[in-house]
């Protein structure tokens, strides 16, 4: 059996085509976009004309590829600017009509977590790991889930890069004291062994600090990101202008806009967590769908 899984989130579309294997998936392909969903949101939270086009766009190209690739069954899931959003259905309905027999849902801020928590927890790189803290910095929010083999602990945070690059700009400074106090509740957090980033921003920051000059996010699978590195990644990432940010070697173009924003956000989460370091993780919470499959298309 082949399952596609579209993850619609507020910067970025992603797709999952994976078939069995035995006990486990076997993955066939794993391919994003950047949509930026979630542009011009902002108070009013309302999805914007243009970012719907793109994301529909987006995932139009996916349902061709699940068609070429013989996908079983088709599932897609939007996460926090469509959950936050006054106008929902101006996505949902024509995203189901794309596709009639796709399962669409919007996750709710548990699900997510737990998704994207599965996702690391149930890969064998991380299993040896202890007490994990997933972070999923995306587009419009921040997940934080703890746990061992299961979810035990979460918190959801509107704090997202693309959300702070709408609302500060490049003020790193502005940014910093901001999340300072928006992140305070991870004090309150259970202690972790390891803290894990799952996600575009953690991946391409990864890229960067290896230096790698092609972009392949399996170079970065299990990289380490010491808070050090992220400070001087950020330092370097704001001191260029967006088309010679585009211009680096080895990340996603269309990131280079919010990837100090994420870098930042990387930095505060550490602090919050009192920990020195990161892992890096190329999983999301679409590999935690394959885990919870049942949910989907039962």
């Amino acid at each position: 059996m082949r399952v596609g899984i579209i993850d619609i989130g507020s910067n970025s579309v992603l797709l999952l085509i994976a078939e069995q294997a035995g006990s486990g998936w076997r993955v066939l392909a794993d391919q994003a976009r950047i949509t930026r969903l979630g542009e011009g949101f902002g108070n009013a939270r309302l999805l914007q004309p243009q970012a719907i086009g793109r994301t529909l766009d987006a995932v139009r190209a996916y349902l061709e590829v699940c068609d070429t690739m013989q996908v079983a069954y088709r599932i897609a899931f939007a996460t926090a600017v469509v959950r936050e959003a006054r106008n929902p259905e101006a996505l949902l309905e024509p995203l189901r009509a794309l596709a009639p027999d796709m399962r669409v849902r919007v996750l709710s801020e548990a699900e997510e977590a737990e998704l994207s928590f599965l996702s690391v927890a149930c890969d064998p790189l991380f299993r040896q790991a202890g007490t994990l803290a997933v972070v999923d910095v995306g587009g419009g929010s921040v997940e934080v889930g703890i746990g061992r083999e299961s979810l035990a602990w979460s918190r959801s945070f509107p704090e997202g890069a693309l959300r702070l690059r709408e609302r500060f700009g490049e003020n790193p400074d502005a940014v910093r004291a901001h999340l300072k106090t928006a992140l305070t509740p991870l004090s309150a957090a259970p202690p972790v062994q390891s803290v894990v980033s799952i996600g575009g921003t953690g991946v391409n920051l990864a890229m960067l600090a290896g230096e790698h000059s092609v972009f392949n996010p399996q170079l970065v699978h299990g990289a380490t990101l010491t808070h050090a590195q992220l400070g001087a990644l950020t330092e370097r990432l704001f001191a260029l202008d967006e088309s010679q940010r585009r211009a680096l070697p080895g990340i996603e173009p269309d990131r280079a806009p919010i990837l100090p924003l994420g870098a930042l956000i990387l930095q505060a989460v550490l602090e919050a967590l009192q920990h020195t370091a990161l892992r890096v993780s190329v999983r999301g919470a679409r590999y935690g769908v394959l885990e919870r499959l049942e949910r989907f298309i039962g």
